[in-house]
């Protein structure tokens, strides 16, 4: 057999549930829009016997980098499946491989031509699929009876399994493959969808309004419902329950308002009971047997993320509810650390009573050695004790106190393994900028915030890489995100470690966001979320020209049967994207990433309602301005940031402000603000292709967005003070009432003019 060369280096992607597959580096690694089609599959002797093949050689990608010469046998269909209609089991091999090498990408991924960004743009259209489970027909006279009893079922089985980490292996056994968990979850919705008609009033007026009940309709083409067409409209928010009334004990809390009027929140004892265990779950997962101290910063009012947190989290551990006040926490944390040493002093005390050997100096490198082995296992939650405490004697200078500690190892180890298993893990939950504010306050106060081996979960604004990254230099030992909504439940979305690999990858690699998602959209949160708790869709081109801002909307059905007040096809107002976990893995090979998650639950990308702002046409995300000032800032002279969109009420123009609030008792000059704006333009078009596009465009001497930079304090954006989540952009509707702007001597406004210096700036250029 003949053996053709293809001009692409090729990888190898292993997955437990779709075999062996040969990924293209230079093309695209879904074309088919299928779930588990990712690439061509590879044969090995004898199975190859079976089946038409051809014979390729390629420089196949390691997972270690380096790339050697390999001949591999591919199936001839799955091939001529994957270059598309240009070929056909016509073909001879020659051919096929001719128009493959032709289909091919010939730049590098992260800086090609023109012609490969444009085939990069299109393949994220590929990857569609995960979000379309929705053409599943709903029979009006046989379907609520199948759909009652397969989702009852379901609904029990999921009940019953988020009870302990156990059972939910064992429901990953049976229902853990990708096509399972996409298709119960649709499953589910449709059950739900039956049972809301049947027994919700304020359903049943919408698909009536909406013309939702026609005979022949797939779940896609069930009406959508949202906060202003569903919930808002009700002249009576108990139609919004089942038969019309609220549960008979339960809940009630409210949105925080940032965008207006807050909306009020019914809920069930049993749905919240439901959220416990799974919340319950998840620190189970995260953190095994680990004891934690859950201190709630979020303001402590009647929104989901201040008392409904703090008593839900009431099930994982012992829980700190301050609000955002930086003393209080700052003394609890002093309170477990002190503690905890005093329980470490007792135990190696006792050491030395036993063992008159043991000198004060030796008490005291016991005691080190032990308080940081504790310290490594909470930063690393994968190492195993034993090695973190030879990984801490084998970096002792002195041969001396490493005779000193092997002799004693065995007893130092029995201790480390006590404190352990007593040690907590604290975690501290609030808005990003709160807890960058509360980090330069423990640091004022004299204490290292690595001392304390926190861990901060972070929710209701994305937060971006450079500010995890900032975090986590000032001494948290990781940030965690979560995705949630008044409106739904506030644990829609999970970001492990793995999810938190895919986002840095993205940031870092334009390549990679354009085959996810094309151009002009920004850096997405990146979660991982259950259909068997949401059914999720991401809404494909709008069905006309009234609906073309409907791509990319995220719809969720609640496809748990415990909520009073259900959500179906609820339209919540972000846009975003749903991928198999499959094509992920697979993108992230390509650009030699292979770290893989521990399930197969899919992705969920958001963008968000209120992060995103346009300039001329493109799209500028927080995330992207919060990387630029902190690749910028290296003083940490800015300590918060938003924009402001508005309209010009003379001309009816469009216009764009970016605010800076400077730190505690920085000054700056004029000419340093205005080197600072240039910089900040300079890197800004360096993050965004399209806002780079957008600028070369503009004529030399053309306004730019005005900066403005705010004494501490000054500006709106302080207005929150941590009670509630930053607005990341403003707009006069969502300004402090009775906002004016302040005064020169506490708003410096710099203007800009587009110049060539923005796109070609001289080496050495401005860094604070």
């Amino acid at each position: 057999m003949a053996i053709h060369k293809i001009k692409s280096a090729v990888i190898v992607f292993n997955h437990p549930e779709y075999g062996e597959r040969l990924l293209f580096q230079q093309g695209q690694t879904n074309p088919r829009n299928e779930l588990g089609k990712n690439g061509v599959t590879v044969h090995h002797w004898p199975a190859s016997m079976f089946y038409r093949t051809i014979k390729i050689e390629a420089n196949q990608i390691l997972e270690n980098g380096q790339q050697r010469k390999t001949v591999f046998v591919v199936n001839r269909s799955s091939l001529i499946k994957y270059i598309g209609g240009h070929a056909s089991a016509n073909d001879s091999d020659s051919k096929l491989i001719r128009i493959l090498n032709n289909k091919l990408w010939k730049s590098e991924l992260n800086n090609p031509t023109l012609e490969d960004k444009e085939r990069q743009n299109t393949a994220g259209e590929h990857l569609r699929h995960a979000g379309q489970h929705n053409q599943r027909r709903i029979n009006l006279w046989t379907d609520p009876i199948a759909d009652s009893f397969k989702g009852n079922f379901l609904s029990w089985l999921y009940q019953v399994t988020i009870r302990s980490s156990f059972l939910i292996k064992v429901r990953f056994f049976f229902f853990g493959k990708e096509k399972n968990i996409f298709e119960t979850g649709e499953i589910l919705a449709k059950s739900r969808y039956h049972q809301t008609y049947a027994k919700v009033p304020a359903y049943r007026q919408h698909l009536k309004t909406f013309n939702g009940r026609a005979v022949d309709a797939s779940y896609g083409d069930v009406p959508v419902t949202s906060k202003g067409i569903y919930i808002k409209v009700q002249e009576h928010d108990s139609d919004l329950h089942w038969q019309g009334k609220y549960p008979e004990k339960g809940k009630t809390d409210t949105s925080t308002g940032t965008t207006g009027k807050p909306t009020t929140w019914v809920r069930s004892e049993r749905e919240l009971d439901t959220v416990k265990k799974s919340l319950a779950l998840a620190a189970k997962i995260q953190f095994g047997n680990r004891k934690l101290n859950y201190v709630n910063a979020f303001a402590l009012g009647p929104w989901a993320t201040g008392l409904t947190t703090y008593e839900l989290m009431r099930e994982t551990g012992s829980v700190f509810a301050t609000g955002p006040d930086k003393e209080k926490i700052l003394d609890e944390l002093v309170r477990i650390t002190k503690y905890e040493k005093h329980q470490l002093e007792l135990a190696v005390n006792n050491l030395q009573r036993a063992n008159p050997g043991i000198s004060e100096e030796g008490g005291r490198i016991i005691t080190e050695i032990i308080d940081n082995t504790l310290k490594a296992l909470l930063k690393n939650r994968d190492l195993k004790l034993a090695d973190a405490l030879d990984a801490q004697i084998a970096a002792l200078s002195s041969h001396r106190a490493k005779a000193f500690m092997n002799r004693y190892k065995a007893k130092v180890r029995a201790i480390a393994e006590t404190l352990n298993k007593e040690k907590s893990q604290i975690i501290i939950a609030g808005y990003p900028p709160f807890l960058k504010d509360l980090a330069a306050y423990i640091q004022d106060k004299g204490y290292s915030l690595a001392d304390f081996s926190a861990i901060a979960v972070v929710g209701g604004q994305p937060i971006s890489e450079a500010m995890r990254d900032l975090l986590i230099q000032d001494g948290f030992n990781q940030i965690y995100s979560s995705y949630g909504a008044s409106d739904l439940d506030i644990n829609l979305g999970v970001e492990t470690e793995y999810e938190i690999t895919v986002r840095k990858a993205i940031e870092q690699n334009p390549g990679l966001a354009r085959e996810l998602y094309g151009p002009n959209k920004g850096l997405p949160m990146v979660f991982h979320y259950d259909p068997w708790n949401y059914h999720v869709e991401c809404l494909d081109e709008g069905k006309d020209e009234a609906h073309a801002d409907d791509k990319d909307s995220l719809i969720f059905t609640a496809t748990r049967n415990d909520r009073s007040s259900p959500r179906i096809r609820y339209d919540l107002g972000d846009k975003g994207r749903i991928y198999a976990s499959s094509d992920v893995q697979a993108l992230l090979a390509k650009y030699g990433i292979f770290q893989k998650p521990k399930t197969n639950l899919p992705l969920i990308f958001v963008w968000g309602r209120d992060s995103t702002v346009v300039f001329n046409g493109a799209n500028l995300a927080f995330t992207e301005l919060e990387r630029a000032v902190t690749d910028i800032d290296t003083e940490s002279k800015i300590l918060k940031k938003a924009f402001y969109s508005y309209i010009d009420e003379r001309t009816g123009e469009d216009k764009l402000e970016i605010w800076l609030e400077l730190n505690d008792g920085i000054e700056m000059e004029d000419h340093e603000m205005n080197d600072y704006s240039q910089a900040l333009f300079t890197k800004l078009v360096g993050l965004n292709q399209d806002f780079r596009y957008q600028l070369e465009s503009l004529e030399e001497g053309t306004p730019l967005p005005i900066i403005r930079f705010f004494k501490r304090g000054a500006s709106p954006i302080s207005e929150a003070g941590g009670h509630r989540k930053q607005v990341l952009v403003f707009q006069k509707e969502n300004l402090p009432e009775g906002f004016l702007m302040p005064g020169e001597d506490l708003c410096q406004a710099v203007g800009i003019n587009m110049n060539d210096t923005i796109l070609h700036p001289q080496p050495n250029g401005l860094v604070l």
